[in-house]
């Protein structure tokens, strides 16, 4: 079964061209057309329209279902993103298409195409790259404004209400009660295990989940 995912940045940009790619090819339905018309940077299963897609898949169909994108970068725009998302869709057993890389991720049998793990392996290592890049960034700003007195941080010993913990993090806390991991939410959501798990510990208590 294929499913088709196409994702533009803006309400005013058109999603034709995508959509005539999908039409030539094999197996295109509507009803399997998911489009998110929302800014590349936003993780890909925090989209409506991918949050849908991935839920649909995942609930619904037993076997190796693909997904179909224009190309690599309708995932998103950070590589680490990417990653993730390539990830998680493996872990389920989805194959994902890119029509313009010209590669699938699983083969006919369910297991890893070797040629797209290279490829995935590279963008690994790229996108390491650009977390230590990052990371370096932050910290050098965070000196910077320290010494220019702007940096203040939380206070120490201050605590974030429980309400406002969850308010900050809806996405954690509907993977949770769909019965993922911690790890599985951290993966999905980019967020940090300590959040996840910071998140977990107040729906146990509150919601008993």
């Amino acid at each position: 079964m294929y499913y088709f995912y196409s994702r533009v940045s803006t309400v005013s940009q058109n999603t034709s061209r995508q959509v005539s790619n999908f039409k030539q090819h094999i197996g295109f339905n509507p009803a399997n057309l998911y489009i998110d018309k929302v800014q590349g940077n936003v993780p890909f299963l925090e989209r409506p329209e991918a949050s849908k897609l991935f839920d649909h898949v995942t609930e619904n169909y037993d076997g190796r279902p693909t997904i179909v994108v224009d190309s690599i970068d309708r995932l998103g725009r950070n590589l680490i993103d990417i990653l993730r998302t390539i990830e998680r869709l493996t872990a389920n057993g989805i194959n994902l298409k890119s029509i313009k890389e010209g590669f699938e991720t699983l083969t006919d049998d369910g297991k890893e195409n070797p040629t797209a793990k290279i490829v995935v392996s590279l963008m690994g290592s790229i996108a390491e790259m650009q977390r230590n890049i990052i990371k370096e960034r932050t910290a050098e700003g965070i000196q910077i404004a320290r010494a220019a007195g702007k940096f203040k941080g939380r206070k120490f010993g201050s605590v974030q209400s429980t309400s406002r913990l969850l308010e900050r993090h809806p996405v954690i806390v509907k993977k949770l009660n769909k019965g993922l991991t911690v790890r599985e939410v951290a993966e999905i959501t980019g967020k940090s295990t300590t959040t996840v798990m910071k998140v977990r510990k107040v729906l146990k208590k509150d919601m008993n989940i």
